[in-house]
């Protein structure tokens, strides 16, 4: 059963590496990662505002990309490091589920609202 758990915790660390990626990628070079950003049925070039929709999801991505990460190392450190209070990883995994809702919503508000 750790095994599993150790597997998602890397899953859910690299999502976050990931999304730290995207973010430096938008904000660097201007490149989208469009699966990380939205749907892929939507079409960068017929956004409305470029720059304000970059300006509106750079913010989320950061946001999302640290909490999977923390989540994601909180998991690796319980399983490989130090068995952590129960409550700890409970807290983490409540506090990244949540951002990550919060995070499909925004995702979904920007789409809306820019295109």
């Amino acid at each position: 059963m750790n095994n599993v758990f150790s597997i998602m915790d890397l899953i859910f660390a690299g999502a976050g590496i990931y999304a730290l990626y995207a973010y430096v990628q938008l904000k660097t070079k201007n490149e989208f990662t469009t699966s990380l950003l939205m749907s892929k049925d939507v079409e960068i070039r017929k956004c409305k505002d470029i720059e304000g929709y970059k300006a509106f999801i750079l913010p989320k991505i950061l946001i999302f990309g640290i909490a999977a990460l923390l989540y994601g190392g909180v998991g690796l450190i319980n399983t490989y490091v130090l068995p952590l209070p129960g409550m700890v990883y409970t807290a983490a995994m409540i506090l990244f589920f949540a951002v990550l809702i919060w995070y499909a919503y925004q995702t979904k508000k920007g789409v809306q609202m820019f295109w």
